[in-house]
């Protein structure tokens, strides 16, 4: 990756780490995949963006998070099911599942689902980058890909799952009424046969670095006003508002 010019990096955790993706206005895309996400962070400057599908900033009891209640919201019946409830902070650094339960029992008085305990060791990571250093702090936000979409689809959430054929043509409809050739782009990701790294895998950062490369007035959270959790990090997702891109269309070689 480039030093000298903006770069937007979606990432997307994957069974061999975190798989991403760098758009930049004037170079060729990048992308890759790293065990630690904090690896990234050499190679960015304090106005690149990493934008991230991973639960940032942790409840500590039973009131949980409003940007995954608002981000249910949005996506209705259909896509609001793939936003899992982001875990009390209390089940970080558990032994095993059955410990994660029970601390999340007595935290919230709520049981933790398999899903989520599936990538409680990606949130350890994060969380623990985030609290311990400065330009992660400043560089890297969270995203949930199925909001994006939504956003980039004037607001209409996909009808189809992303694991299907149906639902993955119709994320790339979506992504190329943004970023043209991006059909070849994600094909030539795929000759490579990353290990660990599925097709889903590849829609979801490339469209969570899309977002990251939008104007800055173009972006939003959920909620507006994101509160804070204990330990400073913000409870939010970002989207990029469709209204206000067509002022300020993406651009990105590919």
């Amino acid at each position: 990756m480039e030093d000298s010019e903006f770069k937007a990096i979606g990432v997307d955790g994957c069974r061999s780490g975190w798989f991403y993706v760098v758009l930049s206005p004037s170079r060729r895309p990048d992308w890759g995949v790293a065990e630690k996400l904090e690896e990234l962070l050499p190679d960015v400057g304090g106005s690149d963006r990493i934008f991230v599908d991973i639960p940032i900033g942790l409840p500590a009891g039973k009131e949980g998070r409003d940007c995954d209640k608002e981000a249910r919201f949005k996506l209705g019946q259909k896509r609001g099911s793939s936003v899992f409830p982001a875990p009390v902070r209390a089940i970080l650094g558990a032994r095993d599942y059955e410990d994660a339960k029970m601390r999340s029992q007595d935290a919230c008085g709520k049981m933790l689902s398999v899903q989520t305990w599936g990538i409680a060791r990606k949130i350890f990571e994060v969380d623990l980058l985030l609290r311990q250093n400065d330009k992660a702090r400043h560089v890297v936000r969270e995203v949930h890909p199925e909001l994006c979409f939504w956003a980039l689809n004037r607001r209409v959430s996909m009808a189809t799952s992303k694991k299907e054929n149906s639902g993955f043509e119709e994320r790339m409809r979506v992504l190329k009424a943004w970023l043209p050739g991006v059909e070849i782009f994600c094909s030539e990701i795929q000759r490579e046969r990353l290990p660990g790294v599925e097709r889903d895998d590849i829609a979801d950062a490339i469209v969570s670095a899309v977002t990251a490369l939008a104007d800055p007035s173009t972006l939003r959270t959920v909620p507006e006003s994101p509160p804070l959790d204990d330990f400073g990090l913000p409870m939010e997702m970002v989207y990029a508002d469709p209204g206000l891109l067509s002022n300020y269309p993406l651009k990105a070689v590919l």
